[in-house]
């Protein structure tokens, strides 16, 4: 786990680099040069006029200086004292964005096979990679508002924007991404069903490489391996170790028929924090409560540490940092097996491209595969607790509905006349 690579420092020479500081400056250059270059460069016939580059041009440039001037700002890390120290470059984030430069590098690849000019191929990619960041984030945000009751509504849309944090959910990125796309090729008529094709093994390298940002954030981890199985630990203040400190099987507590507090204790574990406590199963554990312990962390740039108040049958016992395992339990290397799942069913999707005799068809595939494997690999994670009464997670949920959406829109193309808008047999 490697959650923060680097940071870009706050200041250079003195000055800030973010809001109102250098790249605002270097992005006022820029921008100064590019009009003069648009307005003075010679031009071909049939090429847009120099006004006509320039009103397509300006949205670009006024994006940027909102995002330099208002949202880097927001997203720079800061000490205790409120003072910042640089934006974080993180591992989810810079493996996200390997995933969308391989997605479209492959699809590009395979559009030149086709025929299909890298420009369009590139087009496309933009357009999806902001409809899918935008739905993958939308929809953890909206997953996960409960989590956060006393966010306001103008902190909740600054969180929208924290992306290199981590919470990018797959089922919200591909709506985001198809919705996007589909608009790109309505106005770029491109048929949609054999686009839908060409992008499939895009999607799932993208995601492969994205599983890796998720084992460096922490985040979509497995549950407690006690088999001898590959397992990975996470160091304190991880995600998975703050969820087990949560439910108590960092302390060696089971509970019985809930995953956390309050309930009644089935098992302490022998050598844990709980049988050196004297806790015995039956007893009622009513509350673990942790937080910052008020230490301060080995550098402003690391977790705080953590202090752990639990209250059993009434009686309160608190542990310190020091006091608390290092690193959680063993859990299952869920993000490795899910980036191996996306990279083989890529190489999978992109043999089977060629063979079907209806577009749409490959897509389609590609959607029931992921369904069926994500189904399975829900369970040997511990993240999300079941939905609507049953034990299943949302993802397991999201994956029957779009397996049956998949399976009856594969019967749908089969009933269609073969033929396919690109020849895929050159």
């Amino acid at each position: 786990m490697r959650d923060t690579l680097l940071y870009i420092p706050h200041k250079l020479f003195g000055i800030p680099l973010f809001g109102f500081g250098l790249l605002l400056v270097g992005l006022i250059v820029a921008a100064a040069v590019w009009i003069v270059w648009t307005l003075l460069r010679k031009r071909v016939p049939g090429e847009a006029s120099p006004a006509s580059e320039l009103w397509s041009g300006l949205p670009v440039w006024l994006v940027a200086t909102a995002i330099v001037t208002f949202v880097l700002p927001q997203i720079e890390q800061v000490v205790p004292n409120g003072e910042p120290i640089g934006l974080p470059i993180r591992g989810y984030g810079v493996m996200v964005l390997l995933g969308l430069l391989a997605g479209i590098g492959i699809t590009i690849v395979r559009g030149k096979q086709l025929g299909i000019v890298a420009d369009v191929i590139i087009g496309l990619g933009f357009w999806m990679m902001l409809g899918g960041i935008a739905g993958a984030r939308m929809f953890y945000v909206v997953q996960k508002w409960n989590d956060n009751p006393h966010l306001d509504l103008q902190n909740r849309l600054i969180d929208i924007f924290k992306l290199t944090e981590g919470g990018l959910v797959i089922y919200g990125g591909v709506v985001g991404g198809l919705l996007a796309g589909a608009i790109y090729c309505r106005l770029q008529r491109l048929p949609i069903t054999a686009t839908a094709d060409l992008v499939a093994p895009g999607f799932l390298i993208g995601l492969s490489l994205g599983r890796i940002g998720c084992l460096l954030h922490g985040c979509c981890f497995g549950g407690v391996c006690t088999a001898n199985l590959p397992a990975i630990h996470f160091p304190a203040g991880s995600v998975p170790y703050n969820s087990q400190l949560d439910s108590g099987a960092l302390l060696g507590i089971e509970l019985e028929g809930t995953r956390s507090p309050p309930g009644v204790i089935a098992k302490i574990h022998p050598g844990s924090l709980a049988e050196n406590a004297e806790w015995k199963a039956g007893q009622r554990l009513d509350e673990i409560d942790w937080g910052a312990s008020g230490e301060l962390p080995a550098s402003p740039t690391s977790p705080p540490p953590l202090r752990a108040d639990v209250i059993v049958d009434g009686q309160r016992t608190t542990w310190q940092s020091r006091q608390l395992p290092a690193e959680s339990l063993p859990t299952h290397p869920s993000q490795i097996y899910a980036s191996i799942n996306a990279l083989l069913l890529c190489l999978l999707v992109w043999q089977l491209q060629p063979l079907p005799q209806r577009d749409g068809v490959t897509f389609l595939v590609a959607i029931l595969l992921y369904a069926l494997s994500r189904f399975l690999l829900e369970l040997v994670r511990s993240d999300e607790a079941g939905q609507l009464g049953t034990s299943l997670t949302i993802a397991q949920l999201i994956a029957v509905g779009s397996g049956l959406v998949a399976g009856i829109g594969l019967l749908v193309l089969w009933r269609r006349p073969r033929g396919r808008a690109w020849n895929w047999a050159a």
